[in-house]
C-alpha cells in the first residue's frame, strides 16, 4: 500500500532575521536526498521611489535547486537589504507600472553576481503588495524568474463591498487574477484601474435580479475577456475572478471562482463554510466545515448546485453523527463520501472533485487545533487525506 504521507515540512520563524521569514523543507517518504528547500521572507512598508510615493510590502521567495548543499544557502539579510535599497532608490522611470518595477527588481536580484542567486536557485519570485493610493484598491503583482530566462507575471487586485441586484442587493468582495502570457513584453501590461471600474459597473448594473452567483461570475469573466477595449484575450493565459458573497439569501460564507483561458477553457470552483457546528464525538465538539466543489470543466450552468441544501445536509450529518468514538479524520472521510454519493444531491455527476475540511478543537483529547482535509474524485472513486495540526 502506498504511503499517503509523502512529504515532511519544516517552517521556521526566526527573530534574528529583520523581516518575516519562513523556510520549508520537503522530503519524500523515503528521505530522498533530492529534497526541496524554499525560503520566503517579507519586507514591510518599503517606500517606493515612484511618482506617488506609495509604500509596499515585499515578499521574496527563493526556490533552491533540489538537493542543494546546505553551504550554498544565501543570507536573506543581504538579499533584503539589496531589495530595499533598489526600491527606495529606483533607478528608472518613476512613472513605471508596478509590474515593470517588480520585473526590474526580480531581474536585479537574480542577476547580481555578488548575491550569486542564479547559480543556486530553480526560481526567484517577488510579490509587490502596494498600498492603495494612485490605484484606489488593493493591488499586488508577483513575478517569477528562472535562471534560464523564463518569466511569469501574475497581477491580482481586490474590490470590496460591491453591490449587485441579485437576491435583493447582495454585497460581494471581488478578487481578480490576471495571469499574463509567459515572457510577455512589459509594454503589454494593462492598467488595472479601468478594469476595476468595468467590473464594478458590470456587477452594479447586472440585469438579472435572481439567479446563481456562479452564472453571474461566468458572465463577468466572459465579458472581460471579450471586451476589445481591454484586449485581455491577446495578453493573458488566463483570467480568474473570485466573488466572496456576504451571508444573506445564502446564510453562510460562500464564494465562487471562475477561471477562463483565452482559448475557451472554463473552470468553476464553489466553496462554502459552516461555523460552530456541534459534532457529538469525544463528548461533543464544535467544528468549522469548509466544502469545495470543483465542477467539471466547461459544465453547462444548469449543472450548478444550490449550496443551501448542501449546507443543510452537512450540518444535519454532523449534528447527528452516530459513532462518538470516531476520530476527526474518520468523520471527515465519512462526510465527504456521504456528500458525494447522496443521489438527491447529485454531486457525483457534475464534479471533478469534492474537498471537505474539518477544523476542530477538542481539549479533552487533542490539546491544540486540528484541521483535516479529504478530497474525493468521483470518477476515479478515490480520495486523499491531509491533516494539519497547530499548537495552541
Amino acid at each position: 500500500m502506498k504511503n499517503i504521507l509523502t512529504t515532511k515540512h519544516a517552517n521556521l520563524e526566526l527573530k534574528t532575521i529583520p523581516s518575516l521569514f519562513s523556510n520549508t523543507n520537503t522530503l519524500t517518504s523515503d528521505l530522498d536526498i533530492n529534497n526541496n528547500n524554499i525560503t520566503s521572507f517579507q519586507l514591510k512598508d518599503i517606500p517606493l521611489d515612484v511618482t506617488n510615493r506609495e509604500n509596499a510590502d515585499v515578499i521574496i521567495t527563493l526556490d533552491y535547486i533540489d538537493g542543494i548543499n546546505p553551504s550554498d544557502f544565501k543570507k536573506v539579510g543581504t538579499i533584503a537589504d539589496k531589495a530595499k535599497d533598489y526600491l527606495t532608490n529606483y533607478p528608472y522611470n518613476p512613472n513605471d507600472l508596478f509590474e515593470v518595477i517588480n520585473r526590474n527588481l526580480a531581474s536585479e536580484l537574480l542577476n547580481d553576481c555578488n548575491l550569486g542567486l542564479s547559480k543556486v536557485l530553480d526560481s526567484l519570485s517577488v510579490n509587490l503588495d502596494v498600498e492603495p493610493k494612485i490605484i484606489p484598491f488593493q493591488f499586488d503583482n508577483t513575478v517569477t524568474l528562472t535562471p534560464n530566462g523564463d518569466i511569469s507575471d501574475i497581477v491580482s487586485f481586490n474590490l470590496q463591498d460591491v453591490t449587485s441586484p441579485i437576491d435583493g442587493g447582495i454585497v460581494t468582495d471581488v478578487t481578480i487574477n490576471l495571469d499574463y502570457i509567459d515572457g510577455i513584453d512589459s509594454s503589454a501590461f494593462q492598467d488595472v484601474i479601468p478594469i476595476g471600474n468595468y467590473i464594478k459597473d458590470f456587477l452594479e448594473n447586472y440585469p438579472v435580479e435572481a439567479g446563481l452567483y456562479e452564472v453571474l461570475n461566468r458572465d463577468l469573466t466572459q465579458a472581460l475577456v471579450n471586451d476589445s477595449n481591454f484586449g485581455l484575450s491577446k495578453v493573458l493565459d488566463s483570467l480568474s475572478i473570485n466573488l466572496d458573497v456576504e451571508p444573506k439569501i445564502i446564510p453562510f460564507q460562500f464564494d465562487s471562482t471562475v477561471t477562463r483561458t483565452v482559448n475557451g477553457d472554463i473552470n468553476d470552483i464553489v466553496s462554502f463554510q459552516l461555523e460552530d457546528i456541534l459534532l457529538p464525538i469525544d463528548g461533543a465538539n464544535v467544528t468549522d466545515v469548509t466544502v469545495k466543489l470543483n465542477f467539471i470543466d466547461g459544465i453547462d450552468p444548469s449543472g450548478f448546485k444550490d449550496v443551501i441544501p448542501l449546507g443543510n445536509f452537512v450540518e444535519d450529518y454532523l449534528a447527528h453523527y452516530s459513532n462518538p468514538n470516531d476520530s476527526f479524520e474518520v468523520v471527515n472521510n465519512n462526510l465527504g463520501n456521504a456528500l458525494l454519493t447522496d443521489s438527491n444531491l447529485g454531486l457525483s455527476k457534475v464534479l471533478d472533485s469534492l474537498t471537505a475540511t474539518l477544523g476542530a478543537f477538542s481539549p479533552s483529547v487533542i490539546p491544540f487545533p486540528l484541521e483535516n482535509t479529504v478530497t474525493f474524485t468521483p470518477f476515479l472513486n478515490s480520495h486523499q487525506h491531509e491533516s494539519n495540526m497547530t499548537s495552541a
